[in-house]
């Protein structure tokens, strides 16, 4: 057999190219979001008319400028980046100036913009905030120093400099935004009373506080106007969105929007579910798709085409498999009218026609809301799309790794065996540390996800091209079959074992990671009711997959070696042109890529997807597979 050349040198440059490609922390970001609406908030408190009147506080102030200034500085390089640092220098000389405090939130609210545009919206709740927790836990950890009502006035806090936050004061409502106060509530705040419960609280159970203390100063009669607002004035519930939510200040909000949304978003402060049993990912995909457009006519191409792949990764895929259990073929329509979009980006059409098409695909959206609508998904939509998430990402890693077991215990290779079930155990487990990033550290935008997957299937490919080759060419090789049938592990060798190990992590921690970030929106749809559907739908989808691969170890253990190695290598070469297509296309759609788009329909689970890129690799990928088989069986019969 020809050796593998530096298999294990090859698995661990391949599986840090993948683990390079998801994303980064973003504590820097937040960190910031909370120097620039503490400095907004807390400016009154330390000069007024131009004269300092707390030198504590002023310093303070001094500190946290400079601060923010340097942390700007240290941010990746982004285009906005050189403007936020001007404005944070700005609001630097205004706090050494002894500017009025009218300037300071002026500059304050302008960098919190800025920052939320430019690098996005680090973090967000993953699950409806519990308000009722955020009650006890409020009078559990913060009463003594805020007060039982958030006053500021709890016995603990009396003798504190500065004083506890007064969470009912509207000039500080109004300038605090969710984020920011999530991140004071993990981080504290140094040089105060304000402790860290990062460590001591869920990452769930601060948001809930948040969203508890950040609507303090909200009236009832501002939240029954915002009520009103939300569920009747069109556009509302998709300029609201769950990242306007958490990253704009009410101030930015009634800036920007007017009065009747500022009122909707101190009700949706109270009432976060009434936001949560929205479609957020219909929409946010709305917000960018519109964006999308207004950036097109403006003239900017490379926005515009930011903002069509972000209106389709970080919305309207999320939904596809709730869209397409609700109803199949609007999903496949809206799907084509948003790569209509991306195409007309693309190729440069005039922009009458790019917003047409956007006019399209938001129609598409108005109809998926319809088809969404109601309290959730119903129990048939819960149990179809949680079995067909499982099933369908599940089914190719299933036969990939049940291919090879079925080769190694076939020949009886007990090393080998062990190394295969190592590598899609270890995909188990680092598709568990991804769910807790995804749950409780990390934001995964669409495009990360997706160069990820486009990574990983592409690799994927590649080595189950090469392994079901020489598969092949050894089927009819009587002296390789010989060392199978006495010492397979000896003839493997051990760097062919570790490229199994890696062929089986890569497939199942591929599939792994995009079943998880679909099972979170799908969680976002069901209701209390329709909770045990969704588990249903798993046990059904493993139960499906459990039947498959016993139905592929019963037959292949019943085959002859030699028509078992034809076979085998067969299905890796077919998965090998599927992952290819898929891998493409994850990367066309993470931007990585140009995409030229065929009016044709998409094939998934082929791994077909229409462009000129994705389809010419497959073919050229068939052809060099034809040509190669025909040739190691030219080479066979010569034997």
């Amino acid at each position: 057999m020809t050796a593998v050349p530096a298999p294990g040198r090859l698995a661990a440059v391949l599986t840090s190219l993948i683990f390079l490609c998801l994303p980064a922390f973003a504590s820097n970001q937040t960190a910031l979001v909370q120097l620039v609406e503490y400095v907004g908030a807390d400016y009154i408190n330390a000069v007024e008319g131009g004269v300092i009147v707390s030198p504590e506080e002023y310093a303070e102030m001094e500190e946290f400028t400079s601060l923010l200034a340097e942390g700007v500085a240290q941010l990746p390089d982004a285009e906005g980046k050189q403007g936020l640092q001007d404005q944070a220098e700005a609001l630097q000389q205004a706090v050494t100036d002894k500017a009025g405090e009218p300037r300071i939130k002026t500059l304050a609210q302008s960098i919190r913009a800025t920052l939320v545009t430019v690098y996005g919206i680090p973090v967000s709740p993953k699950v409806v905030p519990d308000l009722e927790r955020a009650a006890e836990l409020y009078q559990n950890q913060c009463a003594a120093c805020h007060g039982a009502e958030g006053r500021g006035d709890g016995p603990a806090g009396a003798a504190m400099e500065p004083a506890p936050t007064d969470f009912t004061e509207v000039a500080r409502y109004n300038g605090r935004s969710l984020l920011g106060l999530h991140t004071t509530i993990t981080q504290g705040v140094d040089g105060t009373g304000m402790a860290a419960y990062g460590d001591t609280l869920r990452d769930e159970d601060r948001w809930a506080l948040a969203f508890y203390v950040g609507a303090k100063a909200v009236s009832d009669e501002m939240a029954e106007t915002g009520k009103a607002a939300f569920n009747t004035i069109p556009g509302m519930k998709t300029s609201l969105t769950l990242d306007t939510l958490v990253a704009q200040a009410p101030e930015d909000v009634l800036k920007e929007q007017g009065e009747q949304a500022y009122a909707a978003l101190g009700y949706l402060r109270r009432e976060p579910s009434a936001l949560f049993n929205e479609n957020r990912f219909i929409a946010l995909s709305d917000v960018r798709l519109k964006e999308a457009g207004l950036a097109y006519r403006n003239g900017d191409r490379q926005a515009a085409r930011s903002a069509a792949l972000s209106a389709y990764l970080d919305g309207f895929e999320m939904i596809e498999q709730q869209l397409a259990a609700v109803d199949g073929d609007l999903m496949r329509r809206a799907e084509a009218d948003f790569m209509a979009v991306r195409e007309a980006i693309d190729r440069g059409h005039e922009a009458d026609i790019v917003s047409e098409r956007v006019a399209t695909a938001r129609a598409s959206l108005a109809e998926a809301t319809d088809a969404l609508s109601g309290d959730g998904l119903s129990p048939a939509a819960t149990f179809s799309a949680s079995f067909f998430i499982l099933f369908r990402e599940g089914l190719e890693a299933l036969l990939v790794v049940a291919a090879l077991l079925t080769f190694t215990r076939k020949a009886n290779a007990i090393s080998a065996t062990r190394h295969i079930h190592l590598g899609w155990i270890a995909a188990l487990v680092a598709g568990g540390l991804t769910w807790y990033a995804a749950s409780s550290l990390i934001t995964f935008s669409g495009a990360s996800r997706e160069m990820t997957e486009g990574v990983a299937g592409v690799v994927a490919a590649l080595i189950l091209f090469y392994v079901g080759f020489w598969m092949h060419s050894n089927s009819n090789s009587q002296k390789w079959l010989g060392y199978i049938r006495n010492k397979v592990d000896d003839a493997l060798g051990s760097g062919t074992v570790w490229v199994l190990t890696f062929v089986a992590f890569i497939s199942v921690y591929r599939e792994i990671f995009e079943t998880i970030l679909f099972y979170q929106a799908l969680w976002s749809q069901v209701t209390l009711a329709t909770q045990a559907f969704l588990f249903y739908g798993i046990a059904a989808a493993v139960a499906s997959l459990a039947v498959v691969c016993v139905l592929f170890f019963r037959v292949g253990m019943r085959l002859p070696l030699s028509l078992f190695f034809r076979v085998t290598s067969l299905v890796l070469l077919v998965l090998s042109v599927v992952l290819l297509g898929r891998g493409i296309a994850a990367l066309q759609e993470a931007g990585v890529l140009s995409a030229y788009y065929l009016g044709v329909p998409t094939i998934e689970w082929l791994g077909f997807f229409p462009t000129v890129q994705g389809v010419a690799a497959q073919v050229l990928a068939v052809l060099l597979g034809v040509v190669l088989w025909l040739r190691g069986n030219h080479r066979q019969e010569g034997r």
